[in-house]
């Protein structure tokens, strides 16, 4: 609980007339007083034009743009915040932010909303001018001729970043705005890593604020102990020692350097993979018609494949099927089974088979999934048992990359499934051999990207010198 005592009434009302003042005195936020981290109210404090952050994801900034914007609207007479997201999904959900909190403030405070969408909410001011005030957002788009502030969240992991930050650099100045730019970081490369860490040139005009998991009490157990001791740990130790279980878990579900990323703020070395987000982060889309299930999955306009990576004891199957386009492979459904048993992973499959158009799927037939593969094979013609070997993988890895690079895939945009593409890693034994594969983690063995591998892979028809198979099924 925030505890402020002022002198006299002026005091009073020049520190409500700020937006700490404002969203502290007035704020809430499903029905709970609003409790801002000491990093918060940096943020809400700083009167620099260029602001930048560094964060670790779930830190709260997405909420806090939303609350800025919010009490802006509500301080000034017209004000203009444009919100740039990863996604659709972000987008909308900064909007549901605002909503929420216009909704929770004291009715004597409220200005009228005039617009009220899931990409813009406005307000009307009560007095005589009855000006506009607008919060906007859009998913990863320059916001041209939308004067005001902007905040461009998640930059790191735009597939047009310079774009996105060219065209908002120019839209504070007349209107006399700030430009945030903060992510969670992806590798060392794009625009966002370039003002971050300013390796290739200065960006003196930024402020700058860096925000670690310890920093946040959602995450740390002692933020204030922490804030001297944690730097200087190595990353298990400072978990142990300051990590609640929340923070814990994330420890034990990815591998220490994706860990770091994440949560720590530090930049993976981009060498050491064989898809750089340079190559992923184009190929991605929120325009994508993916599916939720194979009854409801709409119009086929073009070829059906598929790719079903068996899971292992500690590994998820996945399911991917795309759809091939006038020469494209758009990406229609990516489902997961944690633990479901094979049996009900057969049904799963038979009801694609069966409803959907699928010309061909490409299974793993590795290990526990050979029944399987040979049970589908047996009644399904169109059904590829697949060997993951090392030649096989490498085959596949390189037909996939050759489509990144063509532009001839199209992924949805999510990070989890840019994270896995990203973490496969190529390695050359002494015997000259190349080896693709990634870290396990809690996910799995990067299972959902081998899935996508397989549905995309080349089609190259028969071996020389090799004798065709001819698929049966029999109708009873």
């Amino acid at each position: 609980m925030l505890t402020v005592v002022k002198r006299t009434e002026q005091e009073l009302a020049d520190w409500l007339a700020t937006e700490v003042g404002f969203l502290s005195a007035l704020g809430s936020y499903q029905d709970a007083e609003l409790k801002l981290e000491p990093y918060q109210l940096e943020f809400l404090s700083t009167p620099a034009r260029y602001r930048c952050v560094e964060k670790a994801r779930q830190v709260g900034y997405s909420w806090l743009f939303a609350a800025e914007a919010v009490a802006r609207a509500h301080l000034r007479e017209a004000h203009t915040a444009v919100f740039v997201s990863f996604n659709l999904a972000d987008s909308k959900e900064k909007v549901a932010y605002c909503q929420q909190l216009h909704e929770e403030l004291p009715l004597a405070y409220q200005k009228k909303r005039v617009v009220d969408s899931k990409l813009e909410i406005a307000f009307q001011s009560n007095g005589m001018s009855k000006r506009i005030s607008r919060i906007i957002s859009n998913p990863s788009k320059a916001p041209r001729g939308k004067k005001g502030d902007i905040y461009l969240d998640e930059l790191a992991h735009y597939s047009n970043d310079r774009e996105v930050y060219q065209g908002s650099t120019a839209l504070i100045l007349r209107a006399q705005g700030q430009l945030t730019v903060c992510s969670s970081p992806l590798g060392r490369r794009g625009a966002f890593w370039e003002i971050a860490r300013q390796e290739l040139r200065p960006y003196p005009a930024y402020w700058r604020q860096r925000v670690p998991w310890w920093l946040c009490s959602f995450f740390c157990t002692d933020v204030k102990r922490a804030v001297k001791e944690a730097p200087d740990m190595p990353t298990e130790a400072r978990v142990a020692a300051f990590g609640t279980k929340g923070i814990r878990d994330q420890l034990a579900s990815l591998v220490v350097d994706e860990f770091q990323q994440e949560f720590e703020v530090l930049y993976s070395d981009e060498a050491m993979s064989y898809y750089p987000y340079e190559l992923i982060l184009p190929c991605t889309s929120d325009d994508l018609m993916m599916a939720d299930d194979f009854a409801t999955f709409g119009e086929v306009k073009g070829r059906l494949v598929a790719g079903f990576d068996v899971g292992r004891r500690r590994d998820r199957s996945e399911l991917a099927v795309f759809e091939e386009v006038a020469g494209r492979k758009l990406c229609r459904m990516l489902r997961s089974y944690d633990r479901v048993p094979f049996a009900s992973q057969a049904a799963e499959l038979r009801q694609l088979l069966d409803l959907l158009p699928v010309a061909r799927l490409s299974i793993d037939q590795s290990g526990l999934g050979m029944q399987l593969a040979e049970d589908l094979r047996r009644d399904y013609p169109q059904v590829v048992p697949e060997s993951f070997t090392t030649e096989s993988k490498e085959l596949w890895a390189t037909d996939f990359k050759i489509l990144l690079q063509r532009h001839e895939v199209v992924l949805p945009r999510d990070r989890d499934l840019v994270s896995q593409i990203h973490s496969i890693k190529k390695h050359v034994t002494p015997a000259g051999r190349a080896m693709f594969d990634a870290e396990r983690d809690a996910r799995g063995h990067s299972d959902r990207y081998w899935a996508v591998a397989l549905a995309c892979r080349k089609e190259r028809g028969f071996s020389p010198g090799a004798l065709p198979e001819i698929g049966v099924r029999v109708l009873e």
